[in-house]
């Protein structure tokens, strides 16, 4: 029932297609192969260091999986935008409010994104804590495969939350579980709801190390793996954003990712927030993403704070001197913030409950990706490169500023703020 993956030549994966369900749709098995595949090469786990201290433990797996199958919606094979005009569609967050549902509506609904309408109808939205949702009423598949990559709309549903209409596009729900996870309260049944006909369009796979090879070879390798002084030299993997072809510009996952059970103490201080890079984590970034960030964002390496300007309405980098390092005008901010909203539906709640943020990998030139953690979350966020520096200044300048400085900068921004956080 399984289909074989064959990895460095003596490791067996299998994946396994649960025979109550329907079975992957012709065609579409060797993506998924592909990006189950990558995401068994990621750590179990990494350990994160809160700013209250605490440390919290992420599983990678599963955001390493969107985040490559994230990357696809946005680009092409030329590396021009897709716009979400794809075949497969991670994490797409879904309606569970029973009203919502009767309000003539034939299925939970997906939640779209506010961005100007486009091509193929309005994308889903790529915000894990949609505006609108009720708790404990939001469902995120892993993975929606569509009938029509033309159409953005990723339900089967005749209608979307403000009574537009729409066919079904719906071909398959995939729910895969990696070693170890299980299905939480309610999930299965919830994802039964969303696909409708669950034997015919609901796919469910369980993902195993069959003779438990991978891991047996992870653990040798890591157990006789030096310690990690310098970027230089390092062996990373080339991330398998394409099944047809590669990619020609270099992509990687940065290295804390696949240290992070190399040196299990360690690791709390290493993986640290990329605007913390100058006391903790800066030698665990390539050396690609540590030069991007020297040019785009060199005020991450100088131990400092964000201070308000208020005589030239701006905020301002100062170190331990008190002397300036960067600045940002509000303008700048307020530019920023509008095109990081447009592109990722990012929230003024869900960017105050930011705990931790590092780059996971990065094009230097079309898309970065940085993955953050909300509430114990580890949740995918792709910008343009010139977006990565602001998002991370903001994040910061968040995280402590004073409420009053706070409302005021939401204020400026024009952002939106809800008294529902993410």
């Amino acid at each position: 029932m399984g289909a074989s993956l064959e990895e460095g030549g003596s490791t067996c994966t299998t994946i396994d297609e649960k025979p109550e369900y329907a079975r992957i749709p012709p065609g579409r098995k060797g993506y998924l192969q592909e990006k189950v595949e990558h995401a068994l090469q990621m750590p179990k786990i990494v350990y994160i260091r809160l700013p209250d201290g605490r440390t919290t433990v992420n599983l990678l797996k599963q955001v390493a999986m969107t985040l490559a199958i994230r990357y696809d919606e946005n680009r092409n094979l030329d590396n021009k935008a897709n716009k979400f005009l794809w075949q497969y569609k991670a994490e797409v967050s879904f309606d569970m409010w029973p009203t919502a549902i009767s309000r003539g509506a034939e299925a939970p609904i997906p939640f779209l994104s506010d961005e100007p309408l486009g091509p193929g109808g309005q994308r889903h939205s790529v915000n894990p804590f949609p505006q609108g949702r009720k708790p404990k009423f939001l469902r995120r598949p892993d993975v929606i495969i569509v009938k029509n990559p033309a159409d953005r709309w990723p339900g089967r549903g005749n209608v979307d939350r403000v009574g537009v209409s729409h066919r079904d596009n719906m071909l398959r729900l995939v729910e895969v579980k990696f070693p170890g996870d299980t299905w939480g309260e309610g999930q299965e049944e919830a994802y039964r709801m969303i696909a409708g006909d669950f034997k015919n369009r609901m796919t469910v796979i369980d993902v195993s190390d069959c003779n438990r090879e991978l891991e047996k070879a992870r653990q040798r390798a890591l157990a006789n793996a030096p310690a990690l002084q310098s970027t230089k030299g390092r062996q990373r993997r080339r991330v398998p954003i394409r099944t047809i072809a590669p990619v020609t510009e270099p992509v990687w996952y940065e290295d804390w990712w696949s240290s992070a059970e190399r040196h299990v103490e360690d690791v709390a201080e290493a993986v640290a927030p990329i605007w913390d890079a100058v006391h903790r984590g800066y030698t665990y970034l390539s050396e690609e993403t540590s030069a991007f960030l020297h040019e785009q964002a060199p005020w991450i390496f100088t131990v400092g704070q964000w201070v308000e300007d208020k005589a030239s309405d701006a905020w301002v980098w100062v170190d331990e001197k008190r002397q300036e390092i960067y600045r940002y005008t509000m303008e700048q901010l307020q530019a920023g913030w509008h095109e990081i909203v447009r592109t990722t539906d990012m929230t003024w709640e869900l960017l105050k409950q930011i705990d931790w943020a590092q780059v996971a990998i990065t094009t230097l030139k079309v898309l970065a990706a940085i993955v953050v953690v909300v509430a114990g979350v580890a949740i995918v966020v792709l910008l343009a490169p010139v977006l990565v520096a602001m998002f991370t200044a903001l994040a910061t300048i968040v995280s402590a500023a004073s409420a009053e400085a706070l409302a005021a900068l939401a204020l400026a921004l024009g952002a939106t703020v809800s008294a529902s956080a993410g």
